[in-house]
């Protein structure tokens, strides 16, 4: 497992911070992204970062998290996502 992701326990499944934002719309697109390339993705943090965008940085932002399980494909996915933005 990677050094500096965040594993929690959400209903028997762990789940690995994937990726981490400073805006819920950020995240959001993400999110939609991966699970239309059948990868569940959950957003956490998101009401924090909307009601205190001032502070993201300390408060963990908006993190963006995927099963364990999925982690290898969600990487690749968003790395493809990322690269057709350019």
């Amino acid at each position: 497992m990677p050094t500096g992701y965040n594993l929690i326990n959400k209903n028997d499944m762990e789940l690995i911070t994937l990726k981490i934002f400073n805006t819920e719309i950020e995240a959001e697109m993400l999110k939609i992204f991966l699970e239309t390339n059948g990868v569940e993705a959950f957003v956490f943090g998101n009401i924090l970062a909307n009601t205190y965008n001032l502070f993201n940085t300390t408060s963990g932002g908006v993190q963006l998290k995927v099963s364990e399980n999925d982690f290898e494909k969600a990487s690749e996915l968003m790395e493809g996502f990322y690269s057709q933005e350019a």
